[in-house]
């Protein structure tokens, strides 16, 4: 497609504000495990407000977030794209779940690990055991802990199902579950699937798209919190899946 002399030149500064913000991440990965909990949450969202905004990306929020609260809360979301980490960490940072996979992405693996992500590598059993207990012990202390449970991004007419396994931790630390439902779409509310990560596409590819794309817009929906305590994770893991799925369905009715 051809592009404008313009066009280009407003993409290339969006690019450079973009490494500059990056930068920024590195600079304080070195020291951030140092950081009190407060100070990383407030540097979290403040940083990935800030990604959003230079991405423009307009961010919304529905809903009341549960791991605002002191009961120790799970999030779990439905999983379309990376940006999704950034659309929840604007509003509610948290310790997240990646497959093993991205900890050795170039630099970005390395930025992760020093944010603290809990790494899973999802065909060994033993790796979901100790990743559950990990998740259980950080709930129990009143962290915010996310976890896309699909193992996998999908578009937003597909329907999410989620895997029970990793649910486990909130039964074991008798906490709240809260199903998070995250639509992307345009300004007359009409699903946009520019910021889709699936398939082949890789992280490079989909950071253009989403650069040269404009009017993308995020909803992240929090709903009612599930109590997990004394709950089959099978359950628990259905219950999850289909308030998100009601309410995408609701954004694609709209």
């Amino acid at each position: 497609m051809n592009r404008s002399p313009f066009l280009l030149m407003v993409i290339s500064l969006r690019l450079s504000r973009l490494a500059v913000h990056a930068v920024g991440a590195f600079a304080v990965a070195c020291v951030y495990p140092s950081l009190s909990s407060p100070a990383q949450r407030r540097f979290v969202g403040w940083w990935s407000h800030g990604l959003l905004k230079l991405l423009r990306v307009q961010h919304h929020v529905s809903g009341q977030p549960g791991a605002t609260n002191s009961a120790a809360c799970l999030m779990v979301a439905n999983h379309v794209s990376w940006l999704d980490i950034f659309a929840l960490n604007v509003r509610t940072p948290a310790r997240f779940v990646a497959k093993s996979e991205v900890k050795s992405w170039p630099a970005v693996g390395w930025l992760v690990q020093r944010a603290g992500t809990l790494f899973i590598r999802r065909a060994v059993r033993s790796d979901t055991v100790h990743v559950n207990a990990r998740m259980a012990c950080l709930l129990q202390q009143g962290s915010a802990v996310a976890l896309f449970a699909q193992g996998t991004s999908t578009t937003a007419e597909q329907a999410v199902q989620f895997h029970a396994p990793l649910l486990q931790c909130a039964v074991a630390a008798g906490a709240q579950v809260q199903p998070i439902a995250i639509f992307y779409h345009d300004k007359q509310g009409a699903r946009h699937d520019a910021a889709a990560f699936v398939e082949d596409t890789t992280l490079m590819q989909s950071l253009w798209k989403i650069i040269c794309t404009p009017g993308i817009q995020v909803t992240v929906t929090y709903l009612p919190p599930i109590d997990a305590n004394g709950r089959d994770r099978r359950v628990l893991a259905q219950m999850t899946q289909h308030a998100v799925n009601a309410a995408l369905a609701r954004h694609l009715q709209a």
